[in-house]
C-alpha cells in the first residue's frame, strides 16, 4: 500500500449558529413564533413586551371541505370578516366512536396487555369502519401473542354497528347478514363471490352461475343495498381542530390584499431600562453581558422582518399568479415552489421553509398555504397544465352527472379524462375520489 500526499481543492458551504437559527425563525408558523418570543422575553432581559395579549388570537375552525372551495366565490360580494373568529377556544376533544366501543366490551375478561391492544386497535380503526391491518402487525407492535391478538379482534367484530372491524366491503357485509340470520342463503352466496358483478350489473351471469331466477337476484341485490357498507357512518370520528391562520387574503377595492398575522411582534421591543443601565454601567463584564443581549434582540428583529418579507413576497406572486382563481373564475394554475423560487430569485429551500405548515384564512375557510403550490399533472406537452385540484373538480362533475344506477368505475372515468387530455391512472383516479370522500361505484349504486 502506498501512502503519498496531495493537495486537493473544495468548495463548502457551512451554516453559522446565526444562518440556521435565522432559516428556523422562517419556518415558524405564527404560534411558535409567538412562543419563541415569548421565551427570549423571560430570558433576556433586554427584550421588552408591553402588549394586551399573548398573541395571535384569529382562529378559524379547520374542516376537509375547504380543500375544495374557492377562494372567492364567482363575483360573489363577500364583506371582511376577518375578525368574527377572534377568541375561539376549541371544545374538548372527545372520541365518541372508541368510547362507544369500549363500551360494549367487558374490560375485567382481558389483561392489561390484552386491553392495550384492543384500544390500539380501536384507534387504527379506518374512517369507513374497516381494519386492514394484519393482526401479525398488531402482535408485533403490542409485544402479544398472535393468538391474545387475533381473540381480541374477534371479539371487536362482534359489536355495534355490525360490520365493524371487518377487513373490507365483503366481509362488513356477511357479517350484517350473519346478525340477520341468514348464515349460507342466496344473499349471502351473493356477497360472497359476485359483489364485483352486482357493482358492474352482470345480473344474468350471476343467475346462470347460482341457478337463480333473475328476479331472485334483483330482489337480493335490493336486500344489499339496504346493508350498511360504511359501519362509521353517522359516527362524528373526526375531531374538532383549530388553526391560527398565518396569511390573511381579503378583498378591497377590487383587488385582492395579502398580509401576515403578526401585527402582535410590534408589541416586543428593547427595554430602555436596561439600555440605559448598559450605558452607565462602568463593569466591563456587565457591559459585555447587556451588549450581547442587546445583540441577540436586534439579531431576532432582524430574522423576523427577514421573515416577514420573504413571506409577503410569496403572498404577492401567489395573488399575482393566481387572481382568476382568487375571482372564482378559473382553476388553479400550476406553480411549483421552484416556479417560485426563480421567480423570486431565491432558493427552493427557502420558499419550502416559509410555507411549511402555515395556513391561509380566506372569505370561505383556510387551507394550507402549501396547497397553493401544485405541479402539472396528467397532461404532456401542454402549456396550460392542469393540477390536481383541476383534476378532482372534473372527476366530481362526472361523478355527480352520471347514471346512479350504473355508476362509473374508476377505470371509465381514467378513460373519460383521458378524452380531454389528462392521463391518469386508474389507481390515481381511486385515489383523488376517496381524497373527495367520495365512495365506490357500488356504494354509490342506487338498486
Amino acid at each position: 500500500m502506498e501512502v503519498g500526499f496531495g493537495m486537493s481543492l473544495e468548495q463548502k458551504q457551512i451554516l453559522s449558529q446565526s444562518q440556521i437559527q435565522s432559516l428556523e425563525i422562517l419556518a415558524m408558523d405564527s404560534m411558535e413564533l409567538n412562543q419563541f418570543l415569548h421565551d427570549e422575553y423571560l430570558e433576556n432581559p433586554i427584550l421588552d413586551y408591553n402588549g394586551s395579549s399573548s398573541g395571535p388570537v384569529k382562529t378559524q375552525e379547520l374542516g376537509t371541505e375547504y380543500a375544495s372551495v374557492p377562494f372567492y366565490q364567482h363575483g360573489e360580494d363577500i364583506n371582511d370578516d376577518r375578525d368574527k373568529n377572534d377568541g375561539i377556544i376549541p371544545a374538548e376533544e372527545k372520541d365518541t366512536v372508541k368510547q362507544y366501543l369500549l363500551w360494549q366490551l367487558d374490560r375485567g375478561k382481558y389483561t392489561e396487555e390484552e386491553w392495550k391492544a384492543i384500544e390500539f386497535m380501536t384507534d387504527c380503526l379506518e374512517d369507513s369502519g374497516f381494519f386492514t391491518m394484519k393482526p401479525e402487525e398488531v402482535a408485533n407492535e403490542c409485544r402479544l401473542p398472535l393468538e391474545s391478538v387475533q381473540k381480541c379482534l374477534e371479539d371487536l367484530r362482534q359489536l355495534e354497528p355490525y360490520g365493524i372491524f371487518a377487513e373490507d366491503l365483503k366481509h362488513c357485509l356477511l357479517k350484517q347478514i350473519q346478525v340477520m340470520e341468514q348464515e349460507g342463503s342466496d344473499l349471502w352466496k351473493i356477497v360472497d363471490g359476485y359483489l364485483e358483478q352486482v357493482a358492474e350489473g352482470k345480473i344474468s351471469s350471476i343467475s346462470r352461475d347460482l341457478k337463480m331466477t333473475t328476479a331472485k337476484v334483483r330482489k337480493c341485490i335490493e336486500q344489499i343495498g339496504e346493508l350498511n357498507p360504511r359501519p362509521l357512518t353517522g359516527f362524528n370520528t373526526e375531531k374538532t381542530s383549530y388553526i391560527v391562520p398565518d396569511i390573511i387574503f381579503r378583498r378591497e377595492n377590487g383587488k385582492w390584499i395579502g398580509e401576515l398575522n403578526d401585527s402582535w411582534v410590534q408589541d416586543y421591543k428593547v427595554n430602555d431600562y436596561y439600555l440605559q443601565m448598559m450605558k452607565d454601567a462602568q463593569e466591563e463584564e456587565l457591559v459585555n453581558y447587556f451588549r450581547t443581549k442587546l445583540e441577540r434582540v436586534r439579531f431576532i428583529m432582524n430574522s423576523i422582518e427577514q421573515r416577514r418579507q420573504t413571506m409577503m413576497s410569496i403572498v404577492n406572486l401567489i395573488i399575482d399568479k393566481q387572481t382568476n382563481f382568487l375571482d372564482g373564475k378559473g382553476p388553479l394554475k400550476p406553480m411549483t415552489m421552484s416556479d417560485a423560487a426563480r421567480e423570486l430569485g431565491i432558493h427552493p429551500s427557502t420558499v419550502s421553509r416559509a410555507i411549511r405548515g402555515k395556513y391561509v384564512q380566506y372569505p370561505s375557510g383556510s387551507i394550507f398555504m402549501k396547497s397553493l403550490f401544485t405541479a402539472s399533472a396528467g397532461r404532456e406537452n401542454s402549456e396550460d397544465g392542469v393540477t390536481t385540484m383541476c383534476i378532482k373538480q372534473y372527476i366530481k362533475e362526472m361523478i355527480e352527472g352520471e347514471n346512479k344506477q350504473k355508476p362509473f368505475s374508476d377505470q371509465e372515468i381514467a378513460k373519460k379524462l383521458e378524452q380531454r387530455d389528462i392521463k391518469i391512472s386508474r389507481r390515481a383516479v381511486a385515489k383523488y375520489r376517496e381524497e373527495m370522500k367520495i365512495k365506490g361505484s357500488f356504494e354509490r349504486k342506487v338498486f
